[in-house]
């Protein structure tokens, strides 16, 4: 006899009234299912001994409790993920750049208005997602290729119990259905390419396969510094500081982002009055600002959180410091700029030897080599710090040989109006040295040198202190803004006439032991 003919009549009625309830609950739209726990998981990011992930780190970008419902591209963050923006985000291939902060109830970070190391509580976790418009300058294109969570957990540093920052990252590579996200292996991380059409899409439009590497939690905590006590060195976040929040909101017109960020809960501390003072990077397509803190900005934001005196120590030691500092806009970058111990084959490079009256060769004489330094004015062809952000070697799945690149992870394409921006900085520097030259008293009288026309006049009464600069070619040469040298034309003693054409703007010009600026209009 069947089990089910011994049920006492209420078991059976107790059973047929279950089944009618599993039965409508599997019927329920997926919107009426009972909602899963919002908030974002918290989980213990230190590793295990042998170095793989602890059991609790989420799997997937869904199970970290980050979005609402599904991830996608578009799909809404929880309430407690702030959205913030940055000045100068760090170069990573043309990726398009989201960030937000997400805190736990109750906590905020400790603001600083002129330091770039805040107060961060445990648990902060900082969130970057990038994403590359396959089809170039067409948003719709666009697809989300990895989302990177940088978590802090304050440990002991020592036998005394002083708590320090240790910051965990960890990689989610997205699905091609842009739905989900898979949390990439910690210790070797992938290599993985997209295509992209960098003309536009359709049939016979050339297609460009992108390079992508996803880092591993040890590539993460090298840029990323862990442990740090204090701030003596070290930069545990790329991005969040004045410098780089210092901007309108994303999320509320007319409001600046840090007051914004006050207002939220986010940031906690005394604030200023008005952030017109505070430090503040531009962008290196800004050109309300200087070339000078365009360029600064960019070299802050992409090599001073190694090369810097927060940096890596054996960066900072090494001679070769990118400071631009939080304290005033007009800080000196300090480049420690000698000779380099490894010139990367710049010293074998045009050219070899500084003009007799080029401003780096106070002394005048014939032979003075250009010898390659991190920086030299006017020449940015031997200059390192351009050489290596214009180099790119860096091979995927090998990141422990010696590259020439920098910045040494996350790139393997160059940032082309970065390294012009560069160039002229650097060519800007020597026209900086030149005028110097003119503000003594032996500075050339006014109209001693004059552009007329397509006419450049020298006047023997311009006290050049060389007989030769009116008679004949000899220490007389024009140079454009850019770098381009002028071919002039002697019709006189003292008169030269300019190329058809000249296009108008600021010159330089050397005549004998002067140099200085003239505005051809």
């Amino acid at each position: 006899m069947p089990l089910s003919c011994t049920r006492p009549a209420g078991i059976r009625v107790l059973a047929s009234v279950l089944a009618i309830a599993v039965n409508a609950l599997a019927a329920m739209p997926s919107t009426m299912l009972p909602a899963v726990p919002s908030g974002f998981r918290y989980w213990n990011p230190a590793l295990e001994p042998n170095g793989n992930t602890n059991a609790s780190v989420p799997k997937t970008l869904s199970a970290t409790g980050l979005y609402l419902g599904t991830p996608g591209k578009d799909a809404p963050l929880i309430p407690e993920a702030w959205h913030y923006e940055v000045n100068v985000p760090a170069w990573n291939d043309g990726a398009v750049k989201r960030h937000w902060v997400v805190l736990k109830p109750g906590r905020s970070i400790a603001f600083k208005q002129m330091d770039d190391y805040w107060g961060y509580p445990d648990s902060a976790v900082f969130v970057e997602e990038l994403a590359v418009d396959t089809i170039t300058g067409d948003s719709s294109s666009r697809m989300v290729l990895e989302t990177r969570l940088l978590m802090n957990r304050k440990e002991a540093l020592d036998e005394a119990g002083t708590l320090a920052d240790h910051w965990y990252g960890f990689t989610y590579k997205w699905r091609k259905s842009q739905q989900e996200a898979d949390l990439v292996d910690v210790t070797h991380g992938l290599d993985d390419s997209i295509r992209v059409w960098p003309k536009g899409a359709g049939a016979g439009k050339a297609r460009f396969i992108k390079k992508w590497h996803f880092p591993t939690v040890y590539q993460c905590a090298s840029c990323h510094r862990t442990t740090q006590p204090d701030t003596t060195h070290g930069r545990s976040l790329l991005g969040f500081f004045t410098a780089q929040l210092n901007r309108p909101a994303p999320d509320s017109a007319g409001m600046n982002q840090l007051d914004w960020l006050f207002e939220k809960g986010v940031l906690s501390g005394k604030r200023p009055a008005s952030w017109d003072l505070s430090p503040r990077w531009e962008g290196i397509e800004d050109k309300a600002a200087s070339l000078d803190v365009r360029a600064r900005s960019y070299i802050a934001a992409n090599c001073s959180g190694c090369h810097g005196r927060r940096g890596v120590m054996t960066a900072a030691t090494m001679g070769v410091e990118l400071n631009f500092d939080f304290h005033t806009m007009e800080a000196a970058m300090d480049f420690r700029n000698r000779a380099v111990s490894w010139p990367f084959g710049l010293d074998t490079l045009p050219p070899f030897f500084y003009p007799k009256n080029d401003p780096a060769n106070p002394d005048h004489l014939d032979s003075l080599p250009i010898e390659p330094a991190l920086v030299v004015p006017w020449y940015p062809e031997k200059s390192v710090l351009i050489f290596r952000e214009r180099s790119r070697d860096t091979v995927p799945g090998d990141y422990d040989a010696v590259r020439n690149q920098m910045p040494p992870l996350g790139t393997f394409e160059v940032n082309a109006p970065a390294v012009a921006l560069l160039n002229q900085w650097v060519r800007e520097m020597g026209l900086q040295a030149a005028t110097g030259l003119v503000h003594g008293a032996r500075r050339p009288a006014s109209g001693a040198i004059r552009l007329q026309g397509r006419l450049l006049t020298i006047a023997p009464e311009a006290g050049m202190g060389n007989s030769n600069v009116t008679g004949g070619n000899a220490g007389v040469s024009m140079v454009s803004l850019d770098g381009r040298r002028v071919e002039l034309r002697r019709l006189s003693p003292g008169v030269y006439e300019l190329p058809a054409g000249l296009p108008k703007g600021l010159y330089l010009i050397r005549a004998g032991t002067r140099s200085l600026i003239r505005s051809l209009l």
